[in-house]
């Protein structure tokens, strides 16, 4: 099995997906540069790190200047997003939260 190159996959693409909580993002990639708008803290672009696990799935990864290390597992074939995130509730400890893709365009 050949593995296509994550970055040409996504560069120019904008990826769109709600969390089961209700966040709702749109991903805009520009090469390796993720550019999400936040309505609270505005643009951010942040350079990411990517692999395909197997076709149409891919490990995403980026350092939040808030957060810290983030991680996505984006499922293309299935339409899901899972992340982990720090927890709110216990500190030190990281939750994994799920979403659906409602569009992969560009």
């Amino acid at each position: 099995m050949t593995q296509s190159d994550p970055i040409a996959r996504f560069d120019g693409k904008t990826l769109s997906y709600t969390y089961d909580n209700g966040w709702d993002f749109s991903n805009r990639f520009e090469g390796n540069i993720r550019v999400t708008m936040s309505p609270r803290r505005g643009e951010l672009r942040e350079p990411v790190q990517m692999r395909e696990l197997r076709p149409d799935v891919f490990l995403v990864s980026w350092i939040d200047g808030e957060m810290g290390m983030l991680a996505q597992i984006i499922d293309l074939e299935n339409g899901t997003v899972l992340a982990t995130i720090p927890s709110e509730d216990e500190p030190n400890t990281t939750e994994i939260i799920s979403a659906a893709i409602s569009s992969f365009v560009g």
